[in-house]
């Protein structure tokens, strides 16, 4: 019995710090691949506005530690502005911005986050301290007992969350959050952490890699 457990243990360990050499990899090598892009970005957000080329908002992680993550600046705004899913309180969306956000790229550089080790490539998206506390308690204990990730299931299979929130402003925004939109994706995130291992991280990149293509059919 000892043995079958110190196998196991053993097992995990290995599990965990071959995601980490992965993760490294992965992060190093699309980090070389973006970075002209990167500093092409860096350069119209200086031209754009005034005020830094990244911004360092709090995200949970794992175990409930605050986490700081990089992000391309995209709007003006009171450092102190409570952060929502609609963005900071009295926020103004840069021209820059926009065109960030519409791309996806704004959030390219929390692969700083992955190369330091607050972030993983692939498990549940780090979520906002506000919405965390929104967890039921079980499931608060399930999503972060592991780091949270760039890439999970909620962001391939779980496509309708921006028809949910669309032309919705405010308190509204946040209820249909809170409410609808959350249950979902903390069920997707239960189902990754109950399941993970190397070949559903990988199942996971290369749907992630596919889906501009099941998309475009």
């Amino acid at each position: 019995m000892m043995r079958q457990t110190g196998v196991y243990l053993v097992l995990i360990f290995l599990g965990v710090e071959m995601k980490r050499v992965v993760d490294v990899v992965l992060a190093g090598l699309l980090i070389l691949l973006a970075l002209p892009w990167c500093l092409l970005i860096a350069l119209c957000i200086v031209l754009d506005s005034r005020g830094p080329v990244l911004t360092r908002p709090h995200r949970v992680g794992r175990n409930g530690r605050m986490v700081k993550v990089f992000e391309f600046r995209t709007a003006n705004a009171d450092p102190d502005a409570m952060e929502t899913v609609a963005g900071c309180h009295g926020e103004e969306v840069t021209r820059a911005g926009a065109i960030l956000r519409k791309l996806g790229v704004a959030r390219w550089p929390l692969l700083i986050n992955v190369l330091r080790g607050d972030l993983s490539v692939v498990g549940p998206r780090a979520e906002l301290p506000r919405y965390v506390g929104c967890y039921p308690t079980d499931m608060r204990k399930i999503i972060l007992s592991i780091k949270p990730g760039l890439v999970d299931l909620a962001a391939i299979e779980f496509r309708d969350e921006k028809n949910m929130l669309a032309d919705l402003e405010a308190e509204e925004l946040e209820t249909t959050y809170v409410d609808q939109v959350l249950p979902i994706k903390l069920d997707y995130a239960r189902r990754y952490v109950e399941n993970r291992g190397f070949w559903l991280d990988l199942r996971i990149l290369l749907l992630w890699l596919l889906t501009p293509l099941r998309l475009a059919r």
